[in-house]
C-alpha cells in the first residue's frame, strides 16, 4: 500500500485548504476546516467530509479512528490526503497538533440565517440570545455550555464571531455539529425580543442596570430566556430596553466582571432549571 505523500506546500489542494483559515475562503467555498481527532470523530456523523489531511507518519491512534470512519462508510478512501510534516505545519491551527485536519461542508441546515421574524421555528425551544460576542473562543465556549446544559437553539446577532472560525469550532468542543443556531441582523434583535415577548415569553437582559434584579431572586418560568452581550461593552441600550428587565449575577465586591462565557453558563443553567419544574 504505497501512499502518495504530498510534500509541496504549493500543491493546489493544500493551497485551497490553507485558504479556509480565512473567512473569505470559507464564504467562497462553503467549506470549513478543523484540527484533531475529537472533532473528526464528532463531525463525520453530521457533516459531509470533503477531505481528511493526515500527517505522515500517521499515528496508530489516528489511523484507528480513520479506519473506523472508512468501515462505517462515513468517509471514502479518496478523501484522504497524506502530507509531509512541513506541509501539515502550514495548515494546522494548533501549537502541538495531533496530525489530522478535517475539511467539511458548512452545516447550513443546522446554522441558519433568519431575515424575517418567522418565530414558529423557535416555539417550545429553550433559547439563549447573544449579541456581539466577538471573541471566537468565547462564542465556542458559549455553544459548548448550551450543548452541555440543554439549550435547544442559540440566537446570535450577525456581528458575533464567525461560527466556522477554527477557534470557534475548537472551543465548541463538538457542539457546533449538534447545536442549532439562528443568526439575525443585529438591528433586528430588539424586534425579535419583542416578538418573543408577544408570544408570552419573558426575556431578561444579563446587564447592569439601576433597577436590575439579582439573578437568584428571579422566579423563572418555562420559556423565559436571557440575552447575553459583548465581553467589553455589554448589551446595546435598544436591546436592553426591549427586554422585560435586566438581571445581574451577584458578585463579591471589588471583583472584575465575569467572562462572557462564564456569565452565559449561569444564565443557561437558570433557563434550563426553570423548565424542569
Amino acid at each position: 500500500n504505497m501512499r502518495e505523500i504530498i510534500t509541496s506546500r504549493q500543491n493546489s489542494r493544500i493551497k485551497d485548504i490553507r485558504a479556509l483559515s480565512d473567512k473569505k475562503g470559507r464564504a467562497r467555498t462553503g467549506l470549513f476546516r478543523y484540527d484533531g481527532v475529537k472533532l473528526f470523530r464528532d463531525s463525520y456523523y453530521t457533516t459531509e467530509t470533503v477531505a481528511v489531511v493526515l500527517r505522515e507518519p500517521v499515528s496508530d491512534f489516528i489511523w484507528h479512528e480513520v479506519e473506523k470512519a472508512l468501515s462505517e462508510g462515513k468517509i471514502s478512501e479518496d478523501k484522504l490526503l497524506f502530507v509531509s510534516e512541513s506541509v501539515f505545519d502550514t495548515l494546522t491551527e494548533e501549537s502541538s497538533p495531533e496530525g489530522i485536519i478535517t475539511v467539511a461542508k458548512r452545516l447550513d441546515n443546522l446554522h441558519v440565517f433568519l431575515e424575517c421574524s418567522n418565530l414558529d421555528v423557535l416555539s417550545g425551544k429553550k433559547l439563549l440570545l447573544a449579541e456581539s460576542i466577538r471573541d471566537p473562543g468565547n462564542l465556542g465556549t458559549v455553544m459548548r455550555s448550551c450543548g452541555a446544559l440543554g439549550i435547544d437553539t442559540l440566537i446570535l446577532s450577525d456581528d458575533c464571531a464567525d461560527l466556522y472560525n477554527p477557534k470557534t469550532v475548537r472551543s465548541s468542543m463538538g457542539a457546533l455539529f449538534r447545536l442549532p443556531t439562528v443568526t439575525v441582523p443585529r438591528e433586528n434583535m430588539p424586534s425579535l425580543v419583542s416578538a418573543l415577548r408577544q408570544r408570552g415569553r419573558r426575556v431578561f437582559a444579563a446587564a447592569l442596570r439601576e433597577n436590575a434584579l439579582r439573578i437568584g431572586e428571579l422566579v423563572l418560568r418555562d420559556g423565559d430566556c436571557f440575552v447575553i452581550g459583548n465581553e467589553g461593552h455589554g448589551l446595546s441600550e435598544e436591546l436592553i430596553d426591549a427586554c422585560d428587565s435586566a438581571a445581574i449575577i451577584p458578585m463579591t465586591e471589588g471583583s472584575e466582571s465575569l467572562n462572557a462565557a462564564a456569565a452565559a453558563a449561569i444564565c443557561i443553567w437558570e433557563t434550563v432549571r426553570a423548565s424542569q419544574h
